[in-house]
């Protein structure tokens, strides 16, 4: 009977997608077949404040940081972080920017982005686009904390072609979580430090396109003006709740207004 796996918590940082730093590390974990990791992708990094928030994390949970840094001054930043903190650090490119400029007598650029990888950029939309349509309409609460945005409102407001709209242009990983009336929405929406954005709508418009969707079905509570009136402020106290988030007026906006709005 074999022992079972040793879970591990893999941090990976990188001022680039980090895609091509889990590989490596991938690549590396999978000779340890008592190693069971958990990674754990920090794009786009730019700031000590953002990589002092991870390297908390990565010390209470007892997990192991590998970063992909290339401006200068992180990377030395980096360098006494690991001496002061109870956590194991690694910088993947640092060792190799150093023993090739001695090679060849010569001084990196030390500018971050130069790779600009058609591959990675093709998986991060792919994973962005599969994110979104994995939770749509409120699927998928276990991994919200995962989503670049949130975004909330009532049932025609918009949150799915919105969503996908970022997705698809800007890359987002995005949620969407449907209000609805006198529904307490998902507990994590209230604590997550995630970006939020709440849909609203005027309520006869809102009535105008419900109608037009159920065009065939006969009048419903779902397109009575009175209940909608009240979804909505029911929305609103929701927003209200939550606290820290914006609110759009999506009334007779198209999906690119909108988008560009919460942009």
């Amino acid at each position: 009977m074999n022992p079972p796996k040793r879970n591990v918590h893999v941090f990976i940082i990188s001022d680039g997608t980090g895609l091509t730093a889990e590989r490596v590390i991938t690549a590396v974990l999978v000779q340890f077949k008592q190693i069971k990791p958990i990674f754990k992708r920090f794009p786009y990094i730019k700031t000590k404040e953002q990589i002092e928030n991870i390297l908390a994390k990565a010390e209470n949970l007892e997990g192991i940081v590998i970063y992909s840094l290339v401006e200068k001054e992180l990377r030395t930043w980096m360098n006494a972080e690991n001496r002061k903190r109870d956590v194991h650090i690694i910088d993947l490119l640092g060792p190799l920017l150093k023993r090739m400029g001695r090679h060849w007598d010569m001084m990196p650029l030390f500018r971050p982005g130069l790779l600009k990888g058609l591959g990675e950029e093709s998986i991060r939309l792919a994973e962005s686009i599969d994110f979104t349509l994995n939770h749509d309409d409120g699927q998928g609460v276990e991994t919200l904390g995962q989503a670049d945005l949130i975004l909330l409102g009532v049932s025609r407001t918009s949150k799915t072609p919105t969503s996908l709209f970022l997705s698809c242009n800007n890359g987002l990983k995005v949620a969407n979580i449907p209000i609805i009336a006198n529904i307490k929405p998902p507990k994590k929406i209230f604590t997550l430090k995630r970006r939020k954005v709440g849909l609203t709508i005027a309520p006869e418009r809102l009535a105008y396109i419900r109608q037009k969707r159920l065009k065939y079905a006969g009048h419903s509570e779902y397109t009575d003006i009175r209940h909608i009136r009240e979804e909505l402020e029911y929305s609103h106290k929701i927003f209200r709740q939550i606290g820290n988030l914006n609110v759009i007026d999506v009334t007779n906006s198209s999906i690119e207004e909108i988008a560009n709005k919460v942009v």
